[in-house]
Formats: C-alpha cells, structure tokens, sequence
C-alpha cells in the first residue's frame, strides 16, 4: 500500500465521501418517482475495484449495503462474458445476485481510466412496481419467488455510454409504471456519469496510484477506528428475540434469535435458532441478513466515523443457518424482504447494541430504545378520468425509540435510514385519488419509560376523484405484537393497526363542513381490522385508518416526571388512562396538571401491587454464604449499568462477606441496592417477575394477538423497579438478554 501524506488523505477521503453523497442528489433530481424524491427510499456507493464498499449514503441503508455484494456477483461471474468496457452499466432485481427485493433495481457501473478499473459506482431506487399479479408487487399470496415479479439476473443496460433499448424494453415491459421505471434508468445513469466525471477530476489532480491508495487507507482507517471501538466496550453476549406476523397467506408468528458477542475487537451476530423460511413473501436472502445487521452497526456504532462498511466488516462476522427466513435459499418468496425478514433482522441487532452502549459510562448516552417499521400501502385503480393508476404510498412514520437522558423523538422514522422521509400529503393527493381526512401524532402509540419513545403517526383517507373502488395493499408487521422494544424498563410501542371503515359517514361529515380527527368522530356499518399483509377494495363510501406504532421506552415509566407525563396528556400524546395506569399519574380535572401527593401514593400502590403479584426468583446465584438481597456496603456507589442497576463489589460493614481482597462484582438495583447475583449473570433471571396483558401497554392493542402475546416485567424484588419487559407468546419462557464478561 503507498503511503499518503495526512493531509492528502483527509482532504481525498472527504472528497470521496461527497462524491457519493453528489450521486444520491443527483439521482433524486431526475427521479419521477415520488418513493424516490419524496421519501428517500433508495442509496448510493462508491466501490473499490475489487467490489468492496468504500462508501454508502445516509438514505435507505439496507440497499446500498447490498450494492457491494452486486459488485462482487458481477466481478465474478461477467468479467469474460460480457466483459467490462468504459461506460458500462449493468441493472438487476435478483435478491441471490445482490439486490435485497425484486422492487430494489440496482445499477453498478466500473469506472475507468487508461484502460483499468479504478472504481465502481452503485444506486439502488425501489420501483413502485415492477410486475408481477400484486399491483406495487408486493405479493401477498405468492407461495414463492415465482409467483411474484419477474427476477432480472446482472444484465448490460448501458453499453459504451449507449442504454441498449433492446434490454430496457425487457427490463420495463412488465412493469405497471413503465414511465417512471425508464425515468428511474436515466437517473441512476445521471447519477453514475456524475461520479465518473468527479473521479476522472481527482485522478488528473492527484494521479491514478494516489487514488487508488487512497481507497485502501480509507478501508484500514476504517477498520482500525471500529476496532478501536469496540476495544472500548465491556466483553460479553447480548441476545434478543423478536417476531414477524403473518407471511402473506396465514397470519402466524415467526421467530427471529439473535446472540451478540462482543469478543476483544470483533464482534459476533449468532442468528441460529431463526425460523426456517416461510411460505410467503416475508423472507430475505443472504443479502438481507447482512444489509439489515450492517444498518444497525453503521449508525449505533460508526455514528461519528465515515460509513465505509467495506472496513467496518472485517472485524464482523454474521453467523446464520442457510435456509432460515433471513437466509432463505432459492426459491423463497421475497416480495417483502427490505420491510420483513431484513428489517426484523437489523431490528435485532439495534437492540443487542443498545443494550452493549448502556453497559458502558462513555457510550451510555449513545444507546437507544427500539424502532419499529413505519406501515405502507400500495394503492391502485383508476382515476376519475379513466387512467389507470398504480402507486406506493410510504407516508407514515413510526416513533423514535427513547434515548438514555431524553424522550425519542416523535415521527423519527424507520431505525438505521437516518435521511429516509415520508411523503407529502399534498403530493400524493395530487398523484392519486385519495383524500386525507388527517395524519397527525399517534395518541398512545410510543412506548412508555423514563423517557418516552417518540410518538408514530396516525392518518384516515378516503376515495377521491374516483368512480371505482380502490385496490388496497396493505405491508407491514407488528399488527399482533408490539414491535418496537423498550430498553432497561421501558415498555414496548403499541402495535401497527390498520382499520377499515366500511360505510363510513366520513362524506357527510364533510359536506357538513366538519372534518373528523380521529375514530371517534366517525361512525361506520362495520370496522375491519386488516391483516398486516392484506389486499381488498377500499369502497368509495369505506375510509381507511392507519396507526403506525411508537418506538420503545426507556427505564420505569414509574421513575417518569409526572409533569412530562401532564404536558403528554395536554399535547395528546398520552391518554388519561396510561398516565394513570401506566405512569401512576394522577392528573387534576381542571387544570391538567399532575397532582404530587396523589401521583407518589398512586405509584406507591402501583409498585406494591408489582410486588404483590410477582412470581419471585426460584434461585440465585450468590455463592459462599452470601445471603441473596442483602445490601452492598453504604457508599459504594458502583459503576452503573443503565439506569437500573449497578457493578459493585460485595461486602458489608464488619467484612464478613467479602470474598477475596476486592471482593467479587455483583449486579445490585441502583434504586435500593438489593443484590440480583454476580455480575456475570444475567440479574432478569434472579428479579421478580409478572406476565401482564399486551393491552397493558397500550389501548390500540387490543386490536393485536391478545390471546397469545403477554408482556412479561422483571424487576426488584425489594422495590419493585423495572429492569426489563420482554413480549412473547404465552408459552414461550423469558430469555436471557445480557450475560457480561468481566
């Protein structure tokens, strides 16, 4: 590797960087697209000459973390047949060749100077259909990836600078919106030339063998500063589990496992014991495992470093079962895969980091609570006019998951794509015959905590402009269960409700001037609650309403200022019902604010009644007569481990329980001291536990699976404060979620 002055490097590094972000808005200029230049759903990269990814933008992350692995397919199997000219550009959709869903097309171009390869340029843009029985194409019903869209393996689009019509005709001609597919081609093909014409710049500047070894330090700094970081983390396992519902033809749950190991300065993500792929479009291939696990990893650990995931990988490995239903073998449904099985990984892998920053003083403020996905729909049709119409409408947002010092933020939006958006309600309006009674802050639907999860949206439509009924498709997860997990006590969100209104007076309401804010305010002949992948037509007398869930909570929502709790309530975040149930807040029927004397005796009662009705811990750990429970010395403040718990070492006034001359590291309760056990074992499974109802966390989820999904609370047997709430199936027993290594 030749070496580069530091001043060179930076200067090469950030140029580079930019050049990759200048393709992204490029891309989103020429676009018709409104899934592009409205909600950002697609991404950039540069590439190494030998497939390896330098940079990714800050769009949809799942898809440009594929764009590598296209490169590497494409390396590998075409540089004979057809072979590599200047001006070359290849497109494909095929989830075993590197794109994440038949709806992602990506284009991968070389980029070259005096006759070599010095470069790759990639973008990804999700089609709003691509073909297939599903207008949208998503496939609901597809027993397997035939019954879906058509697959295009790497193909030449772009010969020497010419797009060949021969192959854009192929590549087009089953689409439902052949005119904005082709419009998507030129952009990603703008977007290409641009970054050719900016390496050709600084190659002329700085020379061919300065920028090539610019991209290899650019990878080593990379590796270099993650391994640093995790250098700077404890050692241990973090694990979660987590759910997919329905798969398209039958609404069961599906499991996703998940260990983290953090060893040194690598770092392990175990997915064995993943469900086997599934019937349906809910799968994801190899592409998908890593592009979801590399979306946590980017932004929770390399949120201050460049996103080179060509480095960051090397010190990674990604452990799973070929076969499993985020490593779905040919010929797996994978409609759905970007917003199912990929995104339920990375879901994962959020939250067994989030857990890792908050056992550390340095990074604490870094962790998060969960995110959960935002809900879509494709709706289809015609227009008042006759034209047929097909297109996606992504305009919700879920919550942001709390962070450690501070509520999430509401409508964040969907974790790992920080710039992802949601679109115009005037926009889509415009494009389609639908007509927005609302789209507001989700009452109830965050995850309550310490501090909050960010609130989602809720939104009502009905057909407009229109003397047909609408095909609706709906796409999400997180309908039966609550999705988005709290953190160290906090509680999960609400579930995602869909809700059709069927001979709804929302017309009425309207041409007597009054327009509806919420359910409440409609009546109708029938409520459906849809599945979360479900096609049927919306009726033009029918509304439609969508509730996209909160991100988690963080820490006891009894440990909550009962003055954010009242500002909540009058800002409409929070109902009456979960301040009081949930928040032990007693709020003043005049004036809204919280009520002091009435709120500490409410949450006094709330946490005896915890205590009343908890299954205590069978066993402990504590070894050589070490009384389970009894308090550590008074002024030992310990290292804290979220805000619920604390390292400290063992022992008590007269000495008597000290082993060795530092004493053994315990895992005590930071409100009260109680010993859960050493602190090397997982103190959930030495806390007092209860199961409680989903509807417990919030109202909206009784429209979930309540017969079968419970919460289950641990928490401190002495004093009652939440330590953890995991959501699973009755029969399911609680899982170990931290084993540290000390």
């Amino acid at each position: 590797m030749a070496q580069l002055d530091p001043i060179t490097l930076e200067v090469l590094r950030h140029r580079l960087w930019m050049i990759n972000d200048e393709q992204g808005k490029v891309a989103t200029q020429i676009s018709g697209s409104p899934v592009v230049y409205e909600a950002y759903d697609f991404n950039s990269s540069l590439i190494t000459p030998q497939g390896d990814s330098l940079f990714v933008g800050v769009y949809t992350t799942r898809l440009s973390l594929s764009l590598h692995l296209a490169t590497k397919h494409i390396i590998a199997n075409m540089s004979d047949n057809p072979g590599f000219e200047d001006g070359d550009a290849f497109v494909t959709n095929d989830p075993w060749a590197g794109a994440s869903h038949m709806n992602d097309f990506l284009m991968l171009a070389p980029v070259f100077w005096e006759g070599e390869i010095v470069a790759w340029s990639g973008i990804a843009m999700h089609e709003v259909d691509v073909g297939g029985p599903n207008p949208g194409s998503f496939t609901v019903g597809a027993k397997d990836v035939y019954g879906e869209g058509p697959v295009i393996p790497p193909i030449k689009l772009v010969e020497r600078g010419r797009v060949r019509k021969d192959i854009e005709g192929m590549v087009i001609r089953n689409t439902r919106t052949p005119e904005l597919n082709a419009l998507d081609i030129r952009a990603r093909l703008a977007a290409i030339n641009r970054t050719r014409q900016r390496v050709h710049e600084i190659i002329r500047q700085y020379g061919k063998d300065t920028f090539l070894a610019a991209q290899a330090h650019i990878m080593e700094l990379a590796r270099r500063g993650f391994a640093r970081r995790l250098l700077e983390l404890p050692d241990g396992t973090w694990c979660d589990r987590g759910f997919i519902d329905h798969d398209g033809n039958e609404n069961k749950l599906y499991e996703f496992r998940l260990a983290m190991t953090k060893a040194g300065d690598r770092l392990t993500f175990d997915y064995t014991g993943t469900s086997p792929q599934a019937p349906g479009m809910i799968n994801c291939t190899r592409v998908g495992l890593e592009g979801g696990t590399m979306s946590a990893v980017l932004p929770m650990l390399c949120y201050d470093m460049p996103w080179c995931p060509g480095g960051v990988m090397n010190q990674i490995d990604i452990v799973s079962e070929e076969g499993a239903i985020n490593n779905a073998r040919h010929p797996a449904a994978v409609s759905m895969a970007t917003v199912a099985a990929a995104f339920a990984t990375g879901q994962l892998a959020c939250t067994a980091i989030a857990r890792m920053l908050d056992c550390t003083e340095k990074y604490h403020v870094e962790a998060q609570a969960g995110g959960a996905l935002s809900q879509f729909y494709v709706v289809a049709g015609y227009k008042e006019d006759g034209q047929r119409f097909t297109g996606i409408l992504l305009d919700q947002g879920p919550g942001g998951g709390a962070r450690t010092y501070k509520d999430g933020m509401d409508v964040g939006g969907v974790p790992g794509s920080p710039c992802q958006g949601i679109g115009n309600v005037e926009t889509y309006e415009r494009l389609y015959p639908v007509l927005y009674l609302y789209r507001k802050l989700g009452r109830d639907t965050a995850g309550a905590g310490t501090y909050r999860g960010g609130a989602g949206t809720e939104l009502m439509i009905i057909p407009h402009r229109t003397r047909q009924p609408l095909d609706m498709t709906m796409i999400t997860h997180g309908a039966s269960h609550p999705d988005a997990r709290g953190l160290y006590g906090g509680m999960p969100s609400s579930v995602n409700v869909r809700l059709c209104l069927r001979g709804s007076n929302a017309r009425q309401l309207l041409a007597a001037q009054l327009v509806p804010a919420g359910l409440e305010d409609v009546t109708c002949e029938k409520l459906e609650s849809r599945y979360p992948k479900d096609r049927f037509d919306l009726q033009l007398e029918d509304a439609l309403l969508m509730g996209s869930c909160g991100g988690g909570g963080y820490g006891d929502p009894l440990e909550r200022s009962p003055d954010l709790v009242a500002r909540d309530v009058t800002q409409g975040l929070v109902s009456r019902e979960v301040a009081l149930h949930v928040y032990g807040v007693v709020l003043d029927p005049v004036s809204g604010k919280a009520d002091t004397e009435d709120t500490a005796h409410e949450r006094h009662r709330l946490r005896q009644l915890r205590l009343l009705e908890a299954v205590r811990p069978a066993a402990t750990s504590v070894r050589r007569g070490d009384p389970p429970g009894r308090p550590y010395l008074a002024g030992n403040a310990g290292r804290p481990i979220a805000t619920c718990l604390k390292i400290v070492r063992r022992g008590d006034p007269f000495g008597k329980l000290r082993a060795g001359p530092a004493g053994r590291p315990y895992l005590a309760c930071a409100r009260c001291g109680h010993i859960y056990g050493e602190a090397t074992e997982d103190p959930k499974m030495h806390a007092a536990t209860r199961q409680i109802p989903i509807t417990v966390f919030s109202p909206w989820n009784r429209f979930g699976m309540v017969e079968h999904m419970v919460g289950r609370e641990a928490y401190c047997p002495k004093c009652a404060l939440l330590i953890g709430v995991q959501v699973g199936r009755k029969a399911d027993p609680p899982f170990s979620d931290m084993l540290l290594r000390l």
